[in-house]
Formats: structure tokens, C-alpha cells, sequence
């Protein structure tokens, strides 16, 4: 029996994993394609979309504009996320329950709808013009990030006996901040991991904020992938992989640098 289910297991999690990755792999043979039709694989290969594409100024211009923002967006997000979210379990928990709903309002709400407000209020009415620029989209971006910070990390607290913690370190003379910095937040990496990858990821592959709030005045990955749905499939492909690699490998060194960590606590 125990056979049995690790075999059925195995076939589950190689399919799903298959799902998964057909669609990717089949970007990737379209970007490297010389023609795909009527066939299972393509009838030849080539480097000449790759090439194209790397030598249209728009392809650095974007990578360069999305990795800003993306980045930005991270930074600022994790600085005003993770402090609140230690602070409301901690200390607040009445208030806990309030930041719960609000890190859902904004998914709540349609994105067009936030995007339009946004825009009302970084038009110059109230005396602050962000509009097609990179601090409008890091406005944006941070309350929808906050969510991926929040519910990862408030999991990982409630398995920990967080006020046990503190009230242990203040017997022995240790400051709550110490507590925090040297005992809960290493409990708590694993959550904080996911919510930077996530973060990573919305910021990179968001296309709504991206088109109504900056449009071309500021191309992102995103911008440029609409531009070129209207044109060639291939060159389209080679930007779609582009953008998996830069979540790949952006995603490997977080969970690198993650499992140093935790090696070495």
C-alpha cells in the first residue's frame, strides 16, 4: 500500500509539474523557432529572433525601467510590511485584526478602479504631480505587495509562542528589538522569503497599473510586451522567456541566500 501511493504520488506531482512547464518550454522553442505549424515541434531553429531582440534599444530600456521599479517597490514595501506586521501580532492585536482586511482591499477592489485613483490623486489636484513616472507604479505597487509580506509571515507567527519569546528575553535582560531581530525574525525567514519572491514577481509582471499609470513615458517589460503582441509571435517569445529567466534567477539567489541563512542559524 505504501508502495503503491508514493508511485500514484509521483505520477501526480510529474504531472502537475508538466502542466506547469509544457507552456514555457513551448515559449522557449517559439523564440528559437524558424517556422511552427501544422507540426509537434518546430521545423528548424534559429538564433535570429533572440538577436533581434537584444539589439532593439527598447528591450534594455524596459529590463532597465522594470527591475527599478520592481525593486523599489520590494525595498519600500518590505521596510513598511515587516516592521507592521511584527508590531500589530506583537504588541497590537486588536489592531491586527484591522490590517488583516486591510492588506485584502486592495484585491477587493477591480485594479482599473485603484489605477483611476491613483491617478485623480497624482494628477496635480491635490498639488503632487507623479504621473508618468516610476513613483507613481512604487505607489502602486506597495499596498498590493503588502498582502504577500503579511500572509506568509502572520502564518509562520502564529506556530511560534511570540510573547513567550519576549517575555523570556526580558528576564534575561535582552531588548524586545533583540528578541525580535535574533529569534522571531529567523522563524520567520521562510515567510519572508515567499513575500519577497512574490513581490518580485507582481512588480515585474504587472500590466494594468503599468499601462494606465506611466504607459510609454515610462516602458516596462510589460509595456513592451503589448507592443509586440501586435507584431511578430517570435520576437514576442523571446521577451516572455526573457522575463521567466529574470524570475528564475531572481527567485534562485533569494532562496539561495535564504538557505545560508538558515544553515548558518
Amino acid at each position: 500500500m505504501v508502495r503503491r501511493g508514493s508511485v500514484l504520488d509521483w505520477l501526480v506531482v510529474t504531472f502537475v509539474a508538466l502542466v506547469q512547464i509544457l507552456p514555457v518550454i513551448a515559449v522557449a522553442l517559439n523564440a528559437v523557432a524558424t517556422d511552427w505549424a501544422g507540426s509537434i515541434l518546430p521545423t528548424g531553429y534559429t538564433w535570429r529572433w533572440v538577436e533581434q531582440l537584444l539589439h532593439d534599444p527598447r528591450f534594455t530600456v524596459a529590463i532597465w525601467h522594470s527591475l527599478v521599479v520592481s525593486f523599489g517597490a520590494l525595498v519600500i514595501a518590505t521596510c513598511v510590511s515587516v516592521p507592521a506586521v511584527l508590531a500589530a501580532h506583537c504588541y497590537l492585536p486588536r489592531l491586527d485584526r484591522w490590517l488583516a482586511a486591510l492588506v485584502i482591499l486592495p484585491y477587493a477592489v477591480p485594479g482599473i478602479v485603484l489605477a483611476v485613483g491613483l491617478l485623480r490623486l497624482y494628477a496635480g489636484n491635490y498639488g503632487v504631480v507623479l504621473t508618468g513616472t516610476p513613483w507613481i507604479l512604487l505607489l502602486g505597487y506597495v499596498p498590493l505587495g503588502v498582502a504577500f509580506f503579511y500572509v506568509p509571515m502572520k502564518n509562520n507567527l502564529r506556530a511560534l509562542p511570540v510573547s513567550e519569546f519576549l517575555e523570556a528575553g526580558r528576564i534575561l535582560g535582552a531588548s524586545d528589538f533583540a528578541v525580535l531581530r535574533r529569534v522571531v525574525l529567523p522563524c520567520v525567514m521562510p515567510g519572508f522569503v515567499v513575500g519577497i519572491v512574490m513581490n518580485f514577481s507582481l512588480a515585474v509582471s504587472e500590466f494594468v497599473y503599468a499601462n494606465l499609470l506611466v504607459g510609454g513615458s515610462y516602458p516596462t517589460l510589460q509595456i513592451l510586451m503589448n507592443v509586440l503582441s501586435s507584431g511578430s509571435g517570435h520576437l514576442l517569445s523571446v521577451l516572455i522567456t526573457a522575463y521567466f529567466f529574470i524570475v528564475a534567477i531572481a527567485t534562485s539567489v533569494l532562496l539561495t541566500v535564504s538557505g545560508r541563512q538558515d544553515r548558518a542559524a
